[in-house]
This record gives C-alpha cells, structure tokens and sequence, in this order.
C-alpha cells in the first residue's frame, strides 16, 4: 500500500506573479518537485531512470485550487503514487497550508518512455516495488478537458520560439511551460481581474528545442479553452476555469 509523502517548501518571491501569490505555472513545478524528492529517497529518481533509458512522461493533470499561497508562506508538499500497470501510472498531488488545509489538488496520469527511441516503455518492476503502489491491469483515464469545437475561431493568438531554458532533462518542453503559454495568452488585465480555480490539461505531443508553438484561447465565460500548436500538430489543450475577482 502506497504511502503520501510530505515535504515543506516555502514559496519564495520568484515563484509568485505579480499578484503576490503562487504563479500557475509554478504550481505545475512544485508538486512535480514533490514527486522527484520522494524519489530521489526511494532510490528511483532521476539519476535512476536516466541510467535505465526511460523517463516519466505526465499525459494529463487535473487541478482543483481552492486558494494560492502567498509569496513567503509555509506550505507542505503532499504526494502518492495510486496505481501503476505495466505501462501507465497514476499520482495524486496536494498542497496544503499550515492548518492542514488543501490548498491544490492535483490527479496526474504518467507513461514512461524509452529516452532514446521516444516510445512507451515497460515501467521497471524496482520503481513500482518502491513506491509500493496497486497494481491493476487497467488505470481509468482522467476526465478529457472540453475541447475546441469544429470551426471555433480562437479569441486572441501568440506565437513563441521555444528556448534552451524551456527544456528539462526528459529533452523536451518541461510541463510547466504550456500553462505559462496558455496564461500569457490571455494577457495582463484577464490574469489580474481572475483567478483560476481548476485546470485540466492534456499533453498530446512533445515539444522539442528550436521549434515555434502557436498558443490559442477561446473564452467561454469564466472558462477558457486552450490549444497549444507546435508544426501543424496538436501538442497539448486545456480548460481552465476562472473567478472573477
């Protein structure tokens, strides 16, 4: 039976946005960190899975924010890994104040891929002892986030060049990067007069050095639906609900 690991963090100012609170993207970072922490002291983390050839691959994420902690606040990162199949792995992630409170809510939908072929691999057998999670034949998929429909023009578009910075050590557009584009988006008076309160993103395809991506939203009332294009190709999509303040 898997067990939640907890971690404190303190949210330092160059993770905030100019609210003052933990930016967006940066919760996409934070509870990844937790997740690489606890593997690190289970032995499986990234030195680990880069001397096997394979690295984790997140495909989806479903986020509940009940509220942004603050530049400066003491918060506990919470992680557990639920399922694992041969193939695919499912994680719960939270952020929780001081008093115990869920601040974030996070279910993550993982694969894990041969580093060099950039296919899915078989998840190695010592990763799912240590996290000592269910194994089951079959994982249920995440809820899918609304899509765009046929013909819906998109409300505002940006183009931007992916950079060096943009890259992790899985040699592709780290995670947090599509939300940060999806946001920017939407521009300076919608983010400050909003707060998101859920997110769900899918990933459809990687992202490599050296490419342009094409953001697009579609406001829908106090949601926005996201695509992000990379070379003609569908390459992640969201629904980002918002309240607005």
């Amino acid at each position: 039976m898997a067990e939640m690991y907890s971690t404190p963090h303190e949210i330092l100012y160059y993770e905030a946005d100019v609210t003052g609170k933990l930016s967006l993207p940066m919760i996409f970072n934070l509870v990844v960190l937790s997740s690489t922490k606890q593997s690190v002291d289970l032995g499986v983390g990234p030195k680990f899975t880069h001397e096997n050839g394979v690295g984790w691959i997140i495909l989806q994420e479903d986020m509940k924010i009940n509220r942004r902690p603050v530049d400066g606040e003491q918060v506990i990162l919470q992680t557990m890994a639920k399922e694992f199949n041969p193939f695919f792995a499912k994680r719960l992630y939270r952020i929780l104040d001081q008093a115990g409170n869920v601040l974030v809510d996070v279910d993550a939908f993982y694969t894990m891929v041969d580093m060099e072929k950039r296919k899915v691999a078989r998840i190695p057998q010592a990763m799912v002892d240590a996290y000592q999670a269910d194994q089951v034949k079959r994982i249920p998929r995440l809820a899918e986030p609304t899509k765009f429909e046929e013909g819906m023009e998109a409300d505002q578009v940006q183009e931007y060049a992916v950079r060096f910075s943009d890259i992790d050590s899985n040699q592709h557009v780290n995670n947090s990067k599509y939300p940060d584009w999806m946001q920017d988006v939407l521009g300076a008076d919608f983010i400050t007069s909003h707060e998101p309160t859920a997110v769900n993103i899918k990933y459809e395809q990687e992202v490599r050095l050296g490419e342009y991506v094409r953001s697009e939203v579609k406001i829908v009332g106090n949601t926005t639906l996201h695509q992000i294009w990379a070379n003609g190709t569908l390459s992640a999509e969201a629904e980002i609900t918002w309240t607005e303040l």
